[in-house]
């Protein structure tokens, strides 16, 4: 297999030289005064955009940089503009590591996705000039900023051009300074599950503007949908040949595990808890196990699958593209993993899901479509990560989820294999 992209998509953070708390401090410090710059602009230029002559929209933008599982969940609503606006245009941008999985979606033709880098500094800022530049040909006209009260995005949104620019606010909630940049402000729900907050976004597609938060209907559940991958059977069969010279006899069950890649550690169960799991699960000779997950998690894997014995064990960390991984998600039988973009990933086919969740909440970021378990400890102080503290908790010891132990979760994998 050829070694994967680093991609950020395998979990929600994703492993990038532009981590996480680097990204929450650029978004902080050069954020909060370009958004007051440019509201101060947008005062000034109001009058002008009265002027303009309001035409049906054709050219739609979704913007969602981070994050694999609201991208995928981001599908419902692309469908339904589709249906609303036969022949527009629908771009989406992204950061270059998520690119892999709208490429094996093909909900969107190629030269529809705008990347930005994530690696390096100097790489996001060229690329967000370049994609700048793009909008501005483009002509959008709707944006659609799915991100949780992040800056950068709202700076993005209001340099489109676009004159309807849909996003998250908080209103009287407690959240993050945006600049007031959007024309259309959907009031954030933290007890809706994201699929659902990202529909009610289409919702105000035909009002001039939206000030107050108060919406028309309710979602309903039959308005979620989610995309099928079906890979060849070709690319299936070279698979099973690969798996078979790595180890894993055709004949066995195979149940894939991810550990997580450190990013958030507050979010991943023990190490420990996986290994212990991974012995009672090939205690029976049917079984293997297939370590899955980003190059951050080369070390973590590394040390699971020595602990295992390589007989029965495969560590694949860092060396998959993203259409391996799906086709391993039609040959495996189960998928054990924290709550992570992968595990929506997983959606997209038939697997199994066991996902542990901790800080953060399965109401509002369980996968839907198929065979999922949600393993949750249900403690007082969780989920404690928010869109209202930047994911920024300052918990110490995740009880949380070292609640959760391997029997436990043995028991219900094997129950429901």
């Amino acid at each position: 297999m050829e070694p994967i992209h680093r991609l950020r998509g395998l979990n929600r953070e994703g492993n990038s030289v532009m981590n996480t708390d680097s990204m929450r401090k650029i978004d902080r410090w050069a954020g909060e005064p370009l958004c007051f710059i440019l509201r101060v602009l947008d005062l000034l230029t109001k009058p002008l955009s009265l002027l303009k002559r309001p035409r049906p929209p054709v050219n739609f933008l979704f913007i969602k940089p981070s994050e694999m599982g609201a991208i995928i969940l981001s599908y419902s609503l692309i469908e339904k503009i589709k249906e609303k606006y036969p022949g527009c245009n629908i771009y989406f941008l992204t950061f270059r590591t998520n690119r892999p999985l709208l490429d094996a979606l093909k909900v969107l033709p190629p030269e529809n996705i705008l990347v930005i880098d994530d690696k390096s500094l100097a790489g996001f800022a060229i690329d967000t000039l370049v994609c700048l530049v793009k909008m501005g040909r483009l002509r959008i006209d709707v944006v659609f900023d799915l991100e949780l009260f992040s800056r950068f995005t709202a700076i993005l949104a209001y340099l489109s051009g676009a004159d309807k620019r849909i996003g998250y606010y908080g209103y009287h909630l407690e959240g993050l300074y945006r600049g007031n940049l959007l024309t259309h402000k959907i009031q954030y729900n933290p007890l809706l599950h994201t699929a659902k907050s990202i529909l009610s976004l289409g919702e105000v597609l035909d009002f001039d503007t939206k000030p107050s938060p108060e919406l028309p209907r309710r979602i309903d559940d039959s308005e979620i949908k989610i995309p099928q991958y079906f890979p060849l059977e070709s690319r299936l069969s070279g698979l099973r040949e690969k798996l078979a010279g790595l180890g894993i006899e055709n004949g066995r069950r195979i149940l894939l595990v991810n550990p997580g890649d450190g990013i958030l550690p507050l979010r991943e169960w023990p190490q420990e808890n996986f290994i212990a799991l991974c012995r009672m699960l090939l205690s029976d000779e049917a079984n293997r196990i297939v370590i899955i997950g980003t190059e951050g998690a080369t070390k973590k894997s590394a040390e699971i699958a020595a602990a295992l014995g390589r007989s029965k064990c495969l560590d694949l960390t860092g060396k998959t593209t993203v259409e391996d991984v799906l086709c391993l998600f039609n040959l495996a039988s189960a998928l054990i993993v924290n709550d992570c973009g992968l595990a929506h990933m997983a959606s997209l086919t038939n697997i199994k899901k066991f996902v542990i969740f901790g800080p953060e909440s399965p109401q509002v970021f369980a996968p839907l479509r198929g065979d999922t378990r949600v393993i949750f400890a249900e403690f007082p102080c969780s989920p404690c990560l928010s869109a209202f503290n930047h994911r920024n908790s300052a918990c110490r010891d995740n009880l949380c989820l070292k609640a959760i132990t391997p029997e436990y979760v043995y028991q219900l994998v094997t129950k429901n294999l």
